[in-house]
């Protein structure tokens, strides 16, 4: 395993240099916090595969075709169902949108479905889902991703990794945030590994041949393994239909993969989304909703222990613990992400992240 040393920024210094460098793309400020505010929010939450690593290759994609402008549209609406084409901006400014108006439909007619294709890589899901939380409303979201799981039993990458995420609202200590790949895990961790020179778990990739590596780089070179074997196979393909296949965008294999083989752009994916959301006061009243959200974590947490475990947690609930704790103390950055940040730094002519760090 990597003995790599963190160095520890406080998350307004991550985000300000997020979104000056994202500027530099022509971007306009606004788009540049909201991608920033994404990224930052996945390293709050300790959710580094999606955090600040990925800044260097937004920027050098902006730069090499995704569209730092996008003229976003809805091409059908239709009560309380819409479809909108990115035009190859980026994905969480595509899907901030497509959210805001799947809520905006929800509030009309008590739920609301929106579907957006010709997009790119959107981050991680949950800052989509938390956007309705806020709204105390229920959400499902999805996307497709560029072909890196082959069908199970087969060696062709066939889908993504096509990840969902269920967001429900609760109280504070309550709310309840599911999001997930359906790999074992994201290509991200992958990369993330291999960066720092560490071993894979077991489970989590098969090199080209379709044979379990702990290698990250033969992985990277290879495929991931779908969870729970043909179960996360099949989710992968409902993902796919749900989000490629109903708004109209590239499927599978039709996906470019340029982005998989570079480490450092994001070229275009011209990925799809799925947004939907559920007006919960339709159903019952928000506060009984809460409480008996409130209940329902209670008999989980009281639970027996099993032996060798200290403590039970709902789905989201560590995350959240560690984002009160890293807004307070800072965030971890690994020094292998921070070369690739200071580089990117010089590219652009910024002031590094380096002068801004806590503790070494």
């Amino acid at each position: 395993m990597s003995t790599e040393k963190e160095i520890i920024i406080k998350s307004d210094n991550i985000k300000f240099f997020a979104i000056e460098a994202l500027k530099s793309t022509s971007m306009s400020e606004e788009d540049a916090k909201t991608i920033a505010d994404t990224l930052v929010e996945s390293e709050l939450k300790g959710v580094y595969s999606h955090g600040i690593q990925l800044l260097p290759r937004y920027v050098r994609g902006l730069k090499n075709g995704i569209n730092p402008k996008p003229n976003i549209k809805i091409t059908n609406d239709s009560g309380p169902i819409a479809t909108l084409d990115g035009d190859c901006g980026m994905g969480q400014i595509v899907s901030v949108e497509a959210m805001k108006l799947a809520i905006k439909k929800a509030k009309m007619h008590g739920t609301g479905i929106v579907v957006a294709r010709n997009s790119n890589h959107l981050g991680a899901l949950a800052y989509y889902g938390m956007m309705a939380a806020s709204e105390n409303m229920i959400s499902m979201c999805t996307t497709n991703a560029a072909s890196i799981m082959a069908p199970w039993g087969g060696t062709t990458e066939t889908l993504g990794n096509n990840p969902i995420c269920w967001t429900i609202p609760g109280d504070e200590n309550n709310l309840v945030l599911l999001d997930m790949a359906v790999s074992t895990a994201a290509r991200n961790k992958i990369r993330v590994a291999a960066a720092k020179g560490e071993q894979l778990p077991p489970d989590w990739a098969f090199d080209k041949d379709g044979q379990p590596t702990q290698d990250p780089q033969k992985a990277l070179d290879g495929l991931i393994a779908p969870m729970a074997g043909p179960k996360g196979f099949g989710l992968a393909v409902i993902m796919e239909i749900l989000s490629g296949v109903l708004s109209g965008g590239l499927i599978g294999k039709e996906l470019p993969r340029d982005a998989i083989s570079s480490t450092d752009i994001f070229y275009p994916t011209n990925t799809s989304h799925y947004f939907h959301v559920i007006d919960i006061s339709r159903f019952c009243p928000i506060d009984t909703f809460k409480q008996r959200i409130k209940e329902l974590s209670k008999q989980i947490h009281e639970s027996h222990l099993a032996k060798g475990t200290s403590q039970i947690f709902m789905p989201g609930e560590i995350e959240f613990k560690t984002r009160i704790k890293r807004l307070k103390a800072g965030i971890p950055i690994s020094e292998s992400v921070l070369i690739n940040l200071e580089r990117l730094a010089k590219e652009l002519n910024l002031s590094g992240l380096k002068k801004l760090t806590i503790t070494r």
